[in-house]
């Protein structure tokens, strides 16, 4: 079977080639995002996939059928549609998003492969591109809890097609906003000197904040978890009672052994601890939402948050898709991601689906300059794929070669 993936392949080096330079030149923003999934949608149905569709949240959905009806494995990629501040906090310039487009080409030319080389496969094999924005799941919520909903239990598990330098990932730290909001009287010439009265008022907050920021925890695998103040924001005050507020906006970074009740009451303690003396002034925290439009036209109000996870490295899914790579000269071991989050954080951290990651690229350069991921290496990436997936769903195959294909 690999001699068969390796003739097959090189067969499909040159529409590869020409769909991955398309998709990393396109420039892709709120105004033409649909144009970019139908590149993809158009780019599937060529390649004959069995059932190609786009659903209400704008994710495009391919599918290659199995021989049988047992379990399926998804294949997941993204379409990264960023505001200019996650694009900071992620280091995702040029050559980053280069890389996650990368994931894209990967991901339908795994589909295309497996087809061209005719893999029998126990059940199917689902390939997915999810749009995804700064606030949160929405789009590979939408999927599961629709189009892939009856198929959930049946899914053996999740490929993420994201840059691991070809290791198979297991997790990574949670990412979330919150805000923390304090209100009350401040002093009568507040309005004639707002803006020096609030940041008298906010800096010993802010200042607590950053001396927490140095002792937070660390996980062995993950790192440690990181602390911003990203905003500071007046919001306005009501002069008969002299009652004002203001709105801290905290990006955090957390370990498993964190989570979002914890992150939360410990910042609204730290801040109750600081104006403990002013029995005018209250204090709540709260996860930041965002209402959120699709480019489809679908609306809806998106927590700020991926929470963390981790994948035990003993997991049939982890381990067996680690040695079908090692076993066809790949110099895989298991990793993790130290800097980005994935859609891990909803299948695995909150549907409890085996999720890996694999693909080209590393995010340690994801800021490294302008040129392009090599395109030797998404090719080689559609190897390792491929690999995963003849593993874990593809039947036994003994005594097939090339010319019995």
């Amino acid at each position: 079977m690999k001699e068969v993936l390796g003739k097959k392949l090189s067969g499909l080096r040159e529409p590869l080639g020409k769909f991955y330079a398309r998709v990393a030149d396109f420039d892709v923003n709120n105004s033409n995002v649909d144009s970019f999934a139908d590149l993809i949608l158009a780019q599937m149905k060529e390649l004959s996939f069995d059932k190609v569709s786009k659903d209400k949240a704008g994710n495009v959905i391919g599918i290659i059928k199995g021989y049988g009806n047992k379990d399926s494995v998804v294949m997941m990629s993204h379409i990264d549609v960023m505001s200019a501040n996650r694009q900071k906090l992620e280091n995702l310039h040029e050559r980053g998003t280069a890389q996650f487009k990368a994931g894209i080409a990967a991901g339908i030319y795994t589909g295309a492969l497996v087809k061209r080389a005719l893999m029998p496969l126990t059940g199917d094999l689902i390939v997915c591109c999810v749009p995804r924005v700064e606030s949160g799941d929405f789009g590979i919520r939408s999927l599961f809890e629709g189009f892939l909903k009856t198929r959930t239990r049946k899914v053996k598990g999740v490929v993420l097609c994201e840059p691991t330098d070809f290791n198979i990932n297991l997790g990574h730290k949670g990412r979330m906003e919150y805000e923390i909001v304090v209100r009350g009287k401040m002093v009568r010439n507040f309005l004639e000197n707002r803006g020096i009265n609030m940041l008298g008022t906010m800096f010993p907050l802010i200042s607590e904040l950053e001396k927490v920021s140095r002792e937070l925890p660390s996980d062995f695998n993950l790192g440690r978890s990181d602390l911003k103040i990203k905003d500071v924001r007046f919001n306005g005050s009501q002069p008969q009672e002299e009652v004002s507020e203001f709105r801290i906006v905290v990006d955090r970074v957390f370990i498993p052994e964190e989570n979002e009740s914890y992150i939360l009451d410990k910042a609204k303690t730290i801040a109750r601890n600081v104006y403990k003396s002013d029995s005018d002034i209250t204090v709540r925290t709260a996860l930041a939402k965002e209402r959120v439009k699709t480019y489809t036209g679908l609306e809806t109000l998106s927590e700020k948050e991926y929470k963390p996870w981790l994948m035990e490295s003993h997991r049939s899914f982890a381990s067996d898709s680690l040695k079908s790579l090692t076993e066809s000269g790949f110099k895989s071991d298991f990793g993790y991601w130290k800097k980005i989050v994935t859609d891990g954080s909803y299948t695995c951290a909150q549907l409890k689906i085996p999720t890996i990651g694999f693909g080209a690229g590393s995010e340690d350069a994801l800021g490294a300059g302008p040129d392009l991921l090599g395109f030797d290496k998404v090719e080689r990436a559609v190897y390792g794929q491929t690999l995963i997936v003849q593993r874990n769903i593809g039947m036994p195959a003994f005594g097939w070669n090339a010319d019995e294909i």
